[in-house]
């Protein structure tokens, strides 16, 4: 095996029976290895696809390399804010294509803010913003709630780190492809709405391919640790 991650000794302990499986896996590597993504980049995208995944050791390794790459920890906690805010976006979302109050199309304003009107930081949102995405009309039941979605909308922007606003906006495609996968609601315009930003900054088609590569990469290191931790396997 090229890559000496745990995780990947775990994989070629699962597949040592099959030289062919385990040829395909280091024949992935090599190819990422080759791409366009700098070192820092690709790291940190393997830390999304691990952390999104609960593969808490296979996480620490590239948060190692990442660290080693440039990246401190005020890029990891954004990577967790974002991380963070998409979970809570995506409930919103399912529950707006399954809860009643939201499936037949209406964005009821059921709770008004403690102070102000919901169309107050409707209005808000068109000046900072220029439009109100689907995201905030679906909050706005709450008045409050929208305003505390705006505040960490808002917060993660301001966050401290060292990432430029191209990767950032490329680790936020990223987390909602790999947290919202396809879901056939709302909250897959998250992930179209990162890609363009990022390719507007100059990320090109290949970097964005390597991104799903290493996030399907991360999927099957995680399939061969269930195998570890659930079954029970002879791997002699």
């Amino acid at each position: 095996m090229t890559d000496k991650s745990p995780a990947a000794a775990t994989y070629a302990e699962q597949f040592r029976s099959d030289p062919d499986w385990i040829n395909a896996f280091d024949s992935r590597m090599k190819r990422l290895e080759s791409g366009e993504l700098d070192e820092k980049s690709r790291e940190l995208v393997f830390v999304v696809g691990h952390l999104i995944n609960n593969y808490g050791e296979a996480a620490k390794y590239h948060q190692q390399r990442a660290r080693r790459a440039g990246a401190n920890d005020d890029d990891f906690r954004l990577i967790l804010k974002i991380l963070d805010f998409y979970r809570g976006l995506r409930i919103f979302q399912d529950a707006q294509k399954l809860v009643s109050i939201w499936r037949t199309g209406n964005f009821p304003e059921l709770k008004a803010p403690i102070k102000g009107s919901t169309a107050e930081i409707y209005q808000k949102i068109i000046e900072s913003r220029t439009y109100i995405a689907n995201g905030f009309r679906v909050y706005g039941a709450d008045g409050e709630w929208l305003k505390l979605y705006l505040q960490r909308s808002d917060a993660v922007k301001k966050s401290p780190k060292t990432l430029d606003e191209r990767l950032v906006q490329l680790i936020s495609m990223a987390i909602t492809l790999k947290n919202h996968r396809y879901s056939n609601n709302w909250n897959d315009g998250c992930i179209q709405v990162h890609e363009d930003k990022s390719r507007a900054l100059g990320t090109t088609p290949q970097q964005i391919l390597e991104v799903v590569q290493i996030l399907e990469i991360c999927d099957s290191l995680f399939t061969a640790y269930q195998g570890q931790t659930l079954l029970e396997l002879n791997t002699n």
